[in-house]
């Protein structure tokens, strides 16, 4: 029987183990993810964690040991050309700082109990000391590794520049240094920590790029890891630097500088996103699928999309740009990440990315009318097509619902107020600014016009230009300008006429396109031109004019009805004359009756005619159906006898004349006749008048005939108010006289004696002051100059009555003459 021998295996839980069959396991989480559909109502949040879900922070990883397995060697000058490897003797680092020692400046001068520090610690220039090319190759070639520069088309742009050798002596103090002087040049400080004979001296570096309320600060202790070894360590060029205590010995440490060849941000940013990084891991192969997915979304449906979106690539606590792209992984992930998936689209040039800067204008001594803006915009991607040339000094203003991430950090670091300052070695100080943060802008090709719309009249200057010269090749440049105009939300439109002009332009170069429709629609929602639909009469022109050259209005009538619809149920009755105007102007005669109907729909939303309607709605339908004229005469005389029954419901003779006559239904004949005849003019046409204008201007001439024959007999005096007006006044003895003498039609004067009260009473003068029309005349005492007696009479408001039925009626005689 064959025995099976059993062998133990060795399993390394931090081992990779990769199967035969190169199989890779992927998590449902992950699947489920890529499985999601984009839509406008998540396409936000998938957007969103996508970002979040990147790591970041570099200066996490700490110290690393060198990969250098020779001996470590230096020579210095004055000392000949011997080399001398490491760790140095005390005696020949004392010996070196006496030759090219100078003292390196403290920031810390004074420890928190006022002591003195005493400084301990001196600088080689760069020029006194060398050190062997292998060497040098492996500290720039293991600083290019942590930092991700090590790729053929990065590292030809950047390289380690040595600064200096600083060499820490014996010290009972702990104290603060700034490597760095000049800020502006160098990107990063790459530190080595020399195999050297000391105790004591552990190293910290402050890192400011952080809250303030929780300094990060990261240790390193040479002596317990291996203190006959170099170690690398990459750091902020703008942090402070902690030596502790050393007992004995000398610590020995190496300065270099990241310096980049590139002389702007933009060119660094430019660079990164035409890095090909070939070693994506499945975590960043699963985020650029994710990202695919939206911006293939977002191609196909722009008009659910923003016009742009901006992405930050500087954290908010990061004062420089390459902080926040050398040592936190997010935002240089970020770039690349979204450079690989758009060239991975369809189309390559269907988006533009541009670096730009973000920041917060705020106006001087006005807090509230502060705005976000981006300028400096830097094209990042290349294509063949038209591209705008922007310059620096180009703005354009921003809304919060366009940029993506925490906007409230940056917000926050924009309110404060002057920054932290920074003192440098030199003594210099330095105020850190967060007014500017470098942002990533992803925007459309076909809206890269909304980049100018921060300037109407600057966006139409472009687009009257383009239009007038004759060639063909900037119709698509057109459609898309236009496109941006009307879909901005941050800009006021100015003139919706010079709008239509431009769609008068395009419909005669390239015919009634699918797009030009889609433009008309976007032109029909737009809140401001709803609102001046029907106030603008130079809009009514053009709209005119639109209407008369497009032979295929069908089209989109539903989408101007349903544009009819809104605007009048905001119009409504304030506007009603307006609304009427505009109808009768309208020159397309289908599209005008369908307007007209749907105003009729909106207003009778009943059968018959409810009361609630007004008069003055009645009368403005009336005048509108006449001079439309496509309306039945049955029609038009159901209407007018209806105003002529609400009219002979009222009463008082007075009401008649000032609420009806003089109000609305004598304006409302002018007006008719008056447009009938301008309506003449246009067709050269004679037009007879309608039966329901002679019926309504036959029935006011007949009972304007008869008021004004009643009112020319003393006896009958028209009435004042009614009964039920009367019941209403005061019932003191004094205006219960006056009572009874408005309500009596066959009596016009009324006389108070005020010889024995000497003073009208209150109660009666107040009560007086109700009714203007009244006569009041007072006489006086030929002696004393007292009043003695009040005179109230009714022929001074019944002259005027009489004025306005002879008036009134010589307006209806001579109507052909207004």
């Amino acid at each position: 029987m064959a025995t099976t021998t059993a062998i133990a295996m060795d399993i390394n839980d931090n081992e990779d183990i990769v199967s035969n069959t190169d199989t890779l396991i992927y998590d449902d989480e992950d699947i489920q993810l890529l499985g999601d559909e984009i839509n406008e109502n998540n396409w936000r949040y998938a957007f969103q964690e996508v970002l979040d879900d990147i790591h970041e922070n570099k200066l996490d990883d700490g110290t690393r040991l060198l990969s250098y397995d020779n001996p470590c060697k230096i020579r210095v000058k004055k000392l000949g050309n011997t080399p001398y490897t490491f760790p140095l003797s005390n005696a020949l680092c004392s010996r070196i700082i006496c030759e090219h020692g100078i003292p390196l400046s403290l920031i810390n001068t004074y420890d928190f109990c006022g002591t003195k520090v005493t400084n301990s610690a001196w600088e080689i220039d760069h020029s006194a000391i060398d050190f062997p090319l292998s060497f040098t190759a492996a500290i720039q070639s293991q600083a290019f590794e942590q930092l991700h520069l090590n790729t053929s088309d990065l590292n030809t742009e950047f390289y380690l520049n040595l600064d200096k050798l600083i060499m820490f002596g014996p010290c009972t103090q702990t104290k603060v240094y700034n490597f760095d002087e000049k800020l502006f040049i160098y990107l990063a400080t790459v530190l080595v920590f020399l195999p050297s004979y000391y105790t004591g001296g552990n190293y910290r570096f402050i890192d400011d790029n952080d809250d303030s309320d929780d300094v990060h600060r990261h240790t390193f202790n040479q002596h317990e890891s291996d203190n006959s070894k170099p170690f690398i360590l990459i750091v902020p060029s703008d942090c402070q630097h902690e030596i502790e205590p050393i007992e004995k010995g000398f610590k020995l440490l190496l300065v270099y500088h990241l310096v980049s060849k590139t002389s702007s941000t933009h060119e660094f940013y430019s660079l990164l996103s035409k890095s090909n990084n070939n070693s994506m891991n499945i975590q960043n192969i699963f985020l650029t699928q994710r990202l695919n997915h939206i911006f293939t979304y977002w191609e196909k449906n722009l008009n659910k999309m923003p016009s742009k979106i901006l992405i930050p690539i500087q954290h908010s606590l990061d004062y420089t740009p390459f902080f926040s792209m050398l040592f936190r992984d997010k935002y240089r992930t970020i770039l690349q990440l979204i450079t690989t998936t758009l060239k991975q689209l369809s189309s390559s040039s269907s988006f533009l990315i541009y670096s730009a800067i973000l920041q917060q204008d705020e106006p001087f001594g006005n807090t509230t009318d502060s705005r976000l803006l981006i300028n400096n915009l830097k094209l990042l991607n290349t294509t063949n097509d038209f591209i705008l040339d922007l310059n620096i000094q180009h703005e354009r203003t921003v809304i919060p619902n366009e940029v993506l991430g925490e906007l409230h950090m940056y917000i926050d670091a924009y309110e404060q107020s002057g920054g932290r300052q920074q003192t440098l070695a030199n003594g210099n100080v330095v105020y850190r600014n967060y007014s500017k943060f470098h942002v990533l802008v992803i925007i459309p090709y076909e809206y890269q016009w909304d980049l100018l719309l921060d300037d109407y009249s600057f966006a139409c200057h472009h687009l009257s230009y383009m239009l007038s010269l004759p060639t063909n090749s900037l119709n698509i440049l057109c459609l898309n300008l236009l496109e941006c105009i009307l879909r901005n939300k941050t800009l006021s439109i100015l003139s919706f006429d010079q709008l239509i002009r431009y769609f008068i332009q395009l419909y005669n170069r390239i015919g009634l396109t699918t797009k030009l429709i889609q433009l008309l629609k976007i032109l029909f929602q737009h809140k401001q031109f709803k609102d001046e639909l029907f106030s603008n009469k130079i809009l009514h022109y053009w709209l005119n004019r639109l209407v008369e050259c497009f032979h295929s209005w069908p089209m989109f009538s539903m989408e101007f009805l349903d544009l009819f619809r809104k605007s009048i149920s905001t119009s409504m009755p304030t506007k009603l004359n307006e609304i009427v105007q505009f109808l009768l102007q309208f020159s397309h005669k289908t599209l005008r009756t369908l307007l007209i109907n749907t105003l009729l729909r909106y207003i009778f939303k009943r059968r018959g005619l409810p009361r609630h309607i007004l008069l003055s709605t009645c009368c403005s339908i009336l005048h509108l159906l006449i001079v439309d004229g496509s309306y039945s005469m049955d029609a038009l005389l159901t209407l007018a006898y209806n105003i002529i029954k609400r009219v002979r419901k009222t009463s008082l003779a007075n009401e008649i004349l000032d609420k009806s006559f003089k109000m609305y239904l004598i304006p409302m004949l002018i007006n008719i006749y008056r447009d009938i005849k301008d309506k003449e003019k246009r067709i050269h046409s004679k037009i007879s008048l309608s039966p329901a204008f002679i019926l309504i201007y036959e029935y006011c001439l007949n009972t304007l005939n008869y008021y004004c024959i009643s009112t020319l007999s003393p006896s009958s005096p028209l009435n004042i108010i009614s009964m039920n007006e009367a019941l209403l006044i005061c019932p003191c003895t004094s205006c219960a006289r006056l009572q009874i003498f408005l309500i009596d039609p066959k009596n016009s004067t009324l006389i108070y004696d005020l010889s024995l009260s000497l003073t009208v009473d209150h109660c009666l003068r107040h009560t007086l002051s109700k009714f203007p029309m009244l006569s009041i005349e007072y006489k006086h005492d030929p002696c004393t100059g007292r009043e003695q007696t009040l005179i109230i009479s009714k022929y001074g408001y019944e002259q005027e009555q009489k004025q306005l039925c002879f008036h009134l009626r010589r307006l209806l005689l001579q109507l052909h003459q207004i």
